[in-house]
């Protein structure tokens, strides 16, 4: 299997299904899958397992990915059979989590023995605590509540001593609750940090520094990887645009994208106000320039920036690099003492054709030209919105992180469902509510933009928790009167942040 292969296997498996169901096994190098199945399926049933192998002798590496239908199946293997010896090999085994890359900078228990549920507005946490003490051994509830009112948010943290007892209530518990394993503390603390534009510009980043040195050194030659490529079709582009939320340094996009050999320079400039930057990055060909977008769209940095890469196809930067490119040429001839008039004039026809050329052609904005990668996903056609004094049959629940995208843009991508009422986020929060006015087009929202990347920012969406009941509706309607704005509708109703 290449190295790209691996890169795209292990994209496949981020969102793992159920999470926190693939372990990672440190065994012999004569270990083989018959000699760990035994073991391991009497926890479960198995998926999947996966022993890598060296590319060069086909000896295997040592180590394994077992993938478990169920969390809890993973949770008890791990319990029972880490640094314990199997029959087939002198050394004990280790077993874990097998982590993604997000979460490779995290070691925290948290992960694993903290559930983030969702509860009534009058539930209280002994209410709670007695209910998840059916399934283990319950070390803390927090239930979150407003700072100025104290009144209960509708969300709140149940923390376990261990993985089998977490993993046993998140599979068994009410599904009122919609149990999700919450992120660490010290994750979120580090994503509200890396809102601020300093740390982005700080000189000293080793981890980032460190993680693209590792991505380069996951191909054996850089040689190798446009020799492995194949276009299906002809590129009219060398040039591609890159867009990176939040904002990174400019060295940390020219390092990631140098892996592609053939780059010639980076354009690069930050956008303060919307926290993004963006680069515009020269190949040496078109086939270098398409291997830039195949490799390296929605690459995600450990600490969460992630990038949207497409071409750069506009006529006027491309007619602007060639007049630069007459230009310099008869700048060097006037240097060297050797202009003469046909050279000038030359170079006069020259600009003169690239100038007709781009006025004759339509040109192409940047969010024509970012259509492609809008959303990492096809999005149905337009559709109008619903009327804004329809019942609300379906709330969407949705997570965007790094940091919410414009109003605009999520009105635009949930509302080509159909049936959408109204969508908006919080301010300072990463969270919203998307409003439908069928069940249908809301199912529709959630089957295919759950995980999805829009311009640049992952998203989840699930279902949100009851419909609103009659007195809500009629708060709504008041409140509609009163201010005649959705946002200030949804601050005055939201009271189910889970943050900490």
């Amino acid at each position: 299997m290449s190295t790209w292969n691996q890169i795209v296997r292990h994209e496949e498996r981020k969102e793992e299904k159920p999470p926190h169901s693939r372990i990672f096994v440190v065994c012999g190098k004569q270990i083989r899958e018959e000699d760990l199945r035994p073991y391991f399926e009497q926890f479960g049933t198995i998926e999947d397992i996966y022993i890598p192998k060296d590319r060069t002798s086909g000896e295997s590496k040592g180590v394994a990915y077992i993938k478990f239908n169920k969390t809890s199946s993973a949770a008890l293997a791990i319990q029972e059979l880490h640094l314990k010896t199997l029959k087939s090999d002198s050394k004990p085994i280790k077993v874990m989590v097998a982590v993604n890359r997000n979460d490779a900078s995290s070691c925290s228990e948290d992960r694993y023995t903290r559930l983030f549920i969702k509860v009534h507005r009058e539930a209280t946490e002994s209410e709670i605590k007695q209910h998840f003490f059916n399934f283990g051994h319950v070390e803390s509830v927090h239930l979150q509540k407003d700072k100025l009112t104290e009144t209960n948010k509708g969300f709140a943290y149940v923390q376990y001593k261990t993985f089998v007892d977490a993993a046993k209530a998140y599979e068994e518990c009410d599904r009122k609750y919609k149990p999700m394993f919450a992120t660490p503390k010290e994750e979120l603390k580090r994503s509200r940090n890396s809102l601020e534009m300093d740390s982005y510009h700080s000189s000293n980043s080793p981890c980032r520094d460190n993680y693209i040195e590792r991505y380069h050194q996951r191909d054996d030659s850089k040689r190798d990887i446009l020799n492995g490529v194949t276009l299906n079709k002809p590129f009219d582009f060398n040039r591609v645009n890159v867009k990176c939320f939040p904002a990174v340094p400019q060295r940390y996009i020219e390092q990631l994208f140098n892996i592609v050999p053939g780059m010639k320079n980076c354009q690069y400039a930050v956008d303060t106000y919307n926290g993004v930057c963006k680069s515009n990055i020269t190949y040496e060909d078109n086939k270098a320039a398409a291997l830039a977008i195949d490799k390296l769209n929605n690459f995600e940095f450990p600490s969460g920036e992630i990038l949207t890469v497409w071409p750069d196809k506009n006529p006027l930067n491309k007619a602007a690099a060639e007049l630069s490119s007459i230009v310099n040429n008869f700048k060097n001839a006037i240097d060297a003492g050797s202009p003469n008039l046909v050279q000038l004039a030359d170079a006069i026809a020259q600009a003169s054709t690239l100038i007709k050329v781009v006025t004759c052609t339509s040109e192409i904005s940047e969010e024509h030209e970012h259509d492609m990668n809008y959303c990492s996903i096809p999005l149905p056609p337009p559709q109008p919105l619903a009327n804004n004094a329809s019942r609300v049959v379906q709330r969407c629940f949705i997570v965007c992180r790094p940091q919410p995208p414009p109003s605009s843009v999520l009105r635009d991508v949930f509302s080509r469902f159909g049936d959408l009422i109204h969508v908006s986020t919080f301010p300072n929060k990463i969270f919203g509510f998307a409003k439908y006015a069928s069940m249908k087009s809301a199912q529709a929202a959630i089957e295919c933009l759950n995980g999805a990347v829009v311009c640049g920012i992952r998203l989840k969406v699930m279902e949100a928790d009851e419909k609103p009941t009659k007195s809500d509706d009629q708060r709504m309607n008041d409140d509609e009167q009163n201010d005649n704005r959705d946002n200030d509708i949804d601050r005055k109703r939201i009271r189910l942040d889970g943050s900490e």
